[in-house]
């Protein structure tokens, strides 16, 4: 079972309350998806299409474009990664596992980790420039401080989707 992370302290400089919140974010998503079997992992509440596995899946593929890619500049490949189909960290097939899912969002995160770990403030910019191709105001190189920020807010989003999702399994709600 996924530990917990400790809630963030109250009185910290702000890098380190920046990580603490994504940690504790991380460790949150994590838990939602402790303990349950492939078809459990794939159950969706209706008109939605979202599911565990699907959330698990993102959030690695999120943690990937935000720290590998713009953050640090990388080309890898993206996780799951269909030309055809721009959300296919959402559309799973059969095969695909939870396990694998989790492990994959395990390893980006320490690779996130260790990225936000290299900068040496706050204010060091991304790679590369990044934002919605459909908006030219909003794109540009980004600061560390506003990738984490959005990262907490990523994470903090779809840790309520997860929390409903895993209630309308087997009513377990609660971090």
């Amino acid at each position: 079972m996924t530990e917990l992370a400790p809630l963030p302290a109250v009185a910290v400089d702000e890098r380190t309350s920046l990580i603490q919140f994504l940690d504790y974010f991380r460790s949150v998503l994590l838990r939602k998806a402790d303990g349950l079997s492939e078809a459990q992992a794939r159950i969706r509440i209706e008109p939605s299409t979202m599911d565990l596995l699907g959330l698990v899946r993102h959030m690695a593929v999120v943690e990937q474009g935000w720290f590998t890619h713009a953050f640090l500049g990388s080309e890898e490949p993206t996780h799951w990664e269909d030309p055809d189909d721009d959300d296919s960290d959402w559309h799973h097939t059969p095969a695909d596992t939870l396990a694998d899912g989790r492990a994959t969002l395990l390893t980006e995160i320490e690779k996130s980790r260790a990225a936000a770990a290299s900068a040496p403030t706050l204010e060091h910019l991304t790679a590369i420039e990044v934002g919605p191709p459909d908006n030219p105001d909003r794109y540009g190189r980004r600061a560390l401080r506003w990738v984490m920020i959005h990262m907490i807010e990523e994470y903090a989003r779809h840790c309520g989707h997860a929390d409903l999702i895993r209630e309308r399994i087997d009513g377990a709600t609660g971090d």
